[in-house]
């Protein structure tokens, strides 16, 4: 079924022609083809079909090639496919068929695999030649002929509509179950279609095969099957028209011949109620000029059937002979309508044996045997057909172009073989020729090898005679501290005795303040200097953080209370595993800093924060700030940023890196941030376990 919105004009056929006889709408002269002329002679013979001047079309093409000095081979091939197409379906006339056949195999000859679109449609259209021609096992290797064409030279989605002609051979041999897998082949090689334009292959065709596939179903006796594939057939169509919003017409045609199929499976299994409601959707639909008129006409007989099976006499009369009066008005339509009325003879026949008028029946009888002889005399030699012969000599031929296929692989095979085993050879000599290449860079790479080597061993020798100097530096180190500490210890303690007594002078307490003071810093920087350089095994221990915390706090609260400064304490219970002297060290040394670096009457706090794995631990002051150039050096040993203290207080430079070994030997770390002149908070990340 063919639904086009085209419609042929006498003034669009002398559009055309006067274009065609103007050079400018020629194609260019040195292409022999010309698309612009083929398209052109394409819309106006479809729009000429489908408005019934089908008799002018033989006349129309003569006069229009007639204007083209030079036709090219595909120009002509399309004059000849639509006379083929004309002389098969339109006038019966096989002889004048198979003459532009032969004319089309002809304007293509050599040129098959230039023109392998043109030459599958021949093939083609030389299997309907036969089909029409009564020769059936030809019908079917034209069919399979252009099938192995299509898949050596085309795309897979123009395999489908050989596939379904193969199908349509084996239904109209009555074999419908070897019918029902060429259908879903052809269903299958349509999905591979990409073109969205392409109504003919992603909508029309697939649909019928869809609904092909149910009447094989239907046919066999499978009526569930047969239902089931119709209602995919609808599913199909609801979905399709929404890629193609234009062919709603052409949709509701298809629904309403599928209704009508449905309307019969569903009789067929006497749910009468489902089937009377298709049917009478699909005489809705397609009963109306411009659809599928015949189609409503086979729906027609469906419901008559129907009617007198269930004995609804005067519903079956009124639509017998409303239906009688549209035969005898469409006369003349052909072998459908021939078989159209052949059963409605039958069913008349029926109705008045049914009710009674037998001298009515007996009438009818006879002209239904005269016409249906007549019908058996046109279709004779559909099912003595050698089709099976058919099949076996196309089968045939598909094994000889396979093995000529496997030939020309085994052939490429060999030729790869040969260049493989070439530019193997080569391959070695290039092998060959660097590995000579090679043994002599080998031999300066060891020479070079045992230079670096001689070069490593006196490295190693140096790093041992460093690490012994340090080990002696660091116990030279320890034994000048040590022995240092108890006579500047003694000082000092020597000046308190003497601070205590009363009859020293002014000047004589300040230069014994002066000494104790000297002492009391270098015993801080004896023991910094000694924590630094000595190394020690932490020895960790389960520590109440807050208690530890709170322990600084109070050993620096007197500190804080000469400058006016208040310590703010908010910290959590928590229970961490450290060495209590040394993180103790730590967060002394922060809280001296802090009170050092901070003005009078200023907030000092110190928080703790927890998360997954570790506690933190924050010491804020409202102090001078790090400026930008010292905080890459405040965590350094002897480093340079030093600076006094807002009293005045005297910077050693070994606290921070001090907190930062400890911190880090703990697994955790220290930071801080700054601001120059606001204040600065010190971090210490602490693991919790």
């Amino acid at each position: 079924m063919s639904v086009t919105t085209i419609q042929y004009r006498p003034a669009c056929l002398v559009a055309i022609i006067v274009c065609l006889l103007i050079p400018g709408c020629k194609h260019p002269p040195e292409n022999p083809d010309h698309p612009r002329f083929a398209e052109q002679v394409s819309l106006a013979v479809d729009s000429m079909l489908n408005s019934g001047h089908m008799k002018e079309v033989p006349h129309f093409l003569d006069s229009v090639y007639a204007t083209l000095s030079a036709p090219g081979e595909h120009d002509l091939w399309v004059k000849y496919d639509y006379l083929a197409n004309y002389y098969i379906f339109y006038r019966r006339n096989m002889p004048l068929a198979r003459a532009n056949l032969d004319s089309m195999f002809r304007s293509l000859k050599g040129r098959e695999k230039i023109y392998p679109d043109d030459y599958a449609s021949t093939l083609y259209r030389q299997g309907e030649v036969n089909m029409a021609d009564k020769q059936y096992s030809q019908a079917f290797r034209s069919y399979f002929s252009g099938k192995q064409f299509v898949q050596k030279y085309l795309d897979t989605c123009d395999y489908g509509k050989f596939s379904s002609k193969l199908g349509v051979v084996e239904y109209n041999q009555g074999k419908y179950m070897e019918a029902i897998p060429h259908f879903k082949q052809a269903f299958a090689e349509y999905q591979h279609c990409t073109d969205p334009k392409d109504f003919g292959n992603l909508f029309l065709f697939p649909q019928a095969d869809l609904n092909s596939i149910a009447l094989c179903f239907e046919r066999a006796g499978q009526l569930d099957s047969a239902i089931y594939y119709y209602q995919e057939a609808l599913r199909f169509i609801n979905t399709a028209v929404l890629k193609f919003p234009d062919k709603k017409k052409f949709a509701e045609t298809a629904s309403g011949v599928v209704y009508g199929n449905l309307g019969g499976t569903y009789a067929k299994k006497g749910n009468f109620t489902t089937a009377e409601f298709y049917l009478k959707e699909n005489i809705r639909i397609n009963d109306r000029p411009g659809y599928a008129v015949e189609d409503a006409q086979t729906a027609k007989l469906k419901l008559i059937r129907l009617y007198l099976a269930n004995n609804r006499f005067p519903e079956a009369n009124d639509l017998l002979t409303r239906m009688g009066s549209d035969l005898d008005a469409e006369k003349g339509k052909g072998i459908m309508g021939d078989n159209i009325k052949v059963q409605w003879l039958q069913l008349k026949w029926t109705y008045l044996d049914k009710t009674g008028n037998l001298p009515g029946a007996y009438l009818y009888s006879q002209r239904y045997y005269h016409v249906k002889d007549s019908l058996n005399e046109i279709n004779a030699g559909l099912k003595e057909a050698d089709l099976d012969a058919g099949i076996r000599d196309a089968e045939q031929q598909y094994q000889i172009a396979l093995l000529h296929k496997n030939n020309q692989l085994k052939t490429s095979y060999l030729s790869a073989a040969i260049i493989f085993s070439v530019l193997t050879i080569l391959i070695l000599f290039l092998l060959w020729k660097n590995l000579r290449r090679s043994n002599k860079n080998v031999k300066e790479l060891i020479a070079l090898n045992r230079q670096v080597e001689e070069k490593n061993h006196d490295t190693l020798e140096t790093l041992k005679a460093l690490e012994q100097s340090h080990q002696e530096n660091t116990r030279i180190m320890k034994v000048v501290a040590h022995d240092l500490r108890n006579p500047i210890g003694a000082i000092t303690s020597l000046c308190e005795l003497m601070l205590q007594e009363n009859h020293h002078n002014e000047e004589d307490k300040s230069m014994l303040e002066m000494i104790r003071s000297a002492g009391q810093s270098s015993l801080h920087l004896i023991s910094d200097l000694l924590h630094y350089t000595v190394q020690y095994e932490l020895k960790k221990e389960p520590v109440e953080l807050y208690e530890l915390i709170h322990y600084c706090v109070d050993m620096l609260q007197l500190k804080a209370a000469e400058k006016q400064q208040h310590i703010e304490l908010q910290t959590t219970h928590i229970t961490i595993n450290i060495n209590r002297e040394k993180i103790w060290r730590v967060f002394s040394n922060l809280l001296s800093n802090a009170i050092k670096f901070s003005p009078n009457n200023t907030l000092i706090q110190i928080t703790t924060t927890t998360s997954p794995g570790h506690v933190t631990i924050a010491v804020k002051d409202q102090g001078i700030g790090i400026p930008d150039e010292m905080r890459s050096k405040i965590f350094d040993l002897f480093t340079e940023a030093k600076r006094p203290g807002t009293g005045g207080e005297r910077p050693y430079g070994m606290g921070l890196a001090i907190a930062k070994q400890i911190s880090e030997a703990h697994g955790g770390a220290i930071w801080f941030d700054s601001l120059p002149g606001e204040g600065t908070t010190f971090y210490v990340k602490l693991p919790l376990n």
